[in-house]
């Protein structure tokens, strides 16, 4: 640190100490400002999501975003999506996959993955796939593992569900 700055918060520590005035406090605002209309959503405010009729006692929503074709990382998503399924049970959480660009090769019925993923679609994780991808890679629903469901857009769904209080992970 430079010396110059050093002593100077010296002398500023010695006569805050010195003082004898406690620590630092601000002074509260006389007048909070009023929220901007542009910048807030009423609607998007939510403190937990509903939980949906086959899990009615889920206390934790989270969704789970792939966005790249690595056989590592799809790996990755479905170790912490299982991890977190295990930890909390099946009926406490709700957990989705949403796949897009890249990602949803992970959905492929020909993906290594693709027998996990069936397992781990029976113990209630959704996984759901990026209906503009598909149509860029040219694929459609027979490509696709049984149990994904197909979304409009996969940046949409992970919008939509943040907005619903989801918590979002990408691992």
């Amino acid at each position: 640190m430079n010396p110059i700055l050093r002593s100077a918060l010296g002398a500023i520590t010695l006569a805050v100490a010195l003082s004898g005035s406690g620590p630092l406090v601000a002074e509260p605002l006389d007048k909070k400002p009023a929220p901007s209309p542009d910048l807030f959503h009423p609607k998007r405010v939510m403190p937990q999501p509903e939980a949906p009729d086959d899990k009615p006692f889920a206390e934790h929503f989270v969704v789970f975003h792939i966005s790249t074709g690595d056989a590592f990382a799809q790996k990755l998503v479905l170790n912490n999506a299982q991890n977190l399924a295990n930890f909390y049970g099946p009926d406490k959480v709700v957990i989705e996959v949403v796949a897009y660009g890249p990602g949803l090769r992970a959905l492929f019925r020909e993906n290594t993955y693709a027998d996990r993923i069936k397992r781990m679609s029976d113990q209630g994780i959704t996984f759901t796939a990026c209906a503009n991808t598909m149509k860029a890679m040219g694929r459609d629903l027979h490509s696709l593992n049984k149990v994904a469901r197909v979304v409009p857009g996969g940046v949409v769904r992970l919008t939509e569900l943040q907005e619903a209080g989801w918590t979002y992970i990408r691992p």
